[in-house]
C-alpha cells in the first residue's frame, strides 16, 4: 500500500505539472486608454437632489485633467424611469477642465424617489488610475412642495441640550410640517397638526432615526410619547422616548418655540 501511495501522488504532481505547462496562451488586457483624456465626474455633485414642484431641471458637473484639446465625450445615461432626459454627449473646449451637463426632469410624481446612473465609456477615462473620483455617478432626485413658514427656536433636552434657529416647513400636498437637519445633517421629522384640538403626531407615531450615533450603544431612535401645541408658550412640545437596541434611556421633552 505504501508504494501505491507513492504511486499516486506522483501522478497527481505529473498531471498539476502538465496542467501548468499547458495552460492557454497568455492574453493581455484591453490596452489603457492612450489619448491623454480622464473625464469624470466632479466629487462636489450631491448624491442626492431635492426639487421644488416647478423645478424641472439640475446640473451635473463632469471635469478632466488634460484641457489641451477639445473633446466631445458621448454619455450612457439609465434609469428605470423615463422622467430623466440626459444629454448624449458633453462637449470641452480647447482650455476647458470643467462642464456641467443640464438634466431635465420631468413628469415626476412628488415624493417618489428616482434614481439616474451616468457613466462615461471606458475609452475617456484611466481604468487603472488610483483616484478618489470616478467615470460613473449615481444622484437620487425628489421633487416635493415644503416650504419654510416660520423661523423659530428649537430646544433638545436629551442630546444637546440647547438651543439653537431652526425653520418650521410646511407641505401643502402632505398636509404636513417638517424640522430639517436636527440633530445630524439630513436628520429630522415630519408631524401632523390639528390646529383645533392642538394636537401633534410625529412621523405617523413610528419610530424615527435621529441620526446620532452612541459611542457604546450604536444608533438612537426617538418615538413621539404625545406632542401637543401649548397656546401659552406658543411651543409645541415633542415628548420623545430615547432608545437604542439595548433599551430606552426614558423620554424627554423637545421643544419649538414660535
Amino acid at each position: 500500500m505504501k508504494s501505491l501511495k507513492y504511486f499516486l501522488i506522483s501522478a497527481v504532481a505529473l498531471f498539476a505539472l502538465a496542467a501548468c505547462t499547458q495552460e492557454d496562451p497568455y492574453k493581455p488586457g484591453d490596452p489603457t486608454n492612450t489619448n491623454g483624456n480622464n473625464i469624470y465626474f466632479s466629487e462636489k455633485n450631491p448624491g442626492s437632489i431635492v426639487l421644488g414642484l416647478a423645478e424641472n431641471s439640475f446640473t451635473v458637473t463632469i471635469e478632466r485633467e488634460n484641457s489641451s484639446n477639445a473633446v466631445s465625450v458621448p454619455l450612457k445615461a439609465y434609469s428605470t424611469s423615463t422622467v430623466f432626459t440626459v444629454p448624449s454627449s458633453v462637449d470641452f473646449a480647447a482650455g476647458e477642465t470643467s462642464k456641467d451637463i443640464t438634466v431635465q426632469f420631468a413628469g415626476a410624481d412628488p415624493f417618489v424617489n428616482y434614481v439616474l446612473n451616468i457613466s462615461i465609456p471606458e475609452e475617456y477615462t484611466y481604468q487603472y488610475k488610483d483616484q478618489s473620483v470616478y467615470p460613473a455617478f449615481a444622484v437620487t432626485v425628489l421633487q416635493e412642495d415644503f416650504k419654510v413658514i416660520h423661523s423659530g427656536t428649537y430646544y433638545d433636552d436629551f442630546w444637546w441640550e440647547e438651543s439653537w434657529d431652526q425653520d418650521l416647513e410646511y407641505s401643502e400636498l402632505k398636509d404636513a410640517y417638517r424640522l430639517s437637519d436636527l440633530w445630524t445633517a439630513g436628520a429630522g421629522f415630519e408631524f401632523t397638526w390639528d390646529k383645533s384640538t392642538g394636537k401633534v403626531v410625529v412621523n405617523g407615531g413610528n419610530k424615527l432615526s435621529t441620526g446620532i450615533v452612541h459611542s457604546s450603544y450604536g444608533l438612537i431612535s426617538a418615538q413621539d410619547q404625545g406632542s401637543f401645541y401649548d397656546a401659552d408658550d406658543d411651543a409645541i412640545y415633542f415628548p420623545f422616548k430615547w432608545t437604542v437596541s439595548a433599551g430606552s434611556f426614558g423620554t424627554y421633552y423637545n421643544v419649538f418655540y414660535f
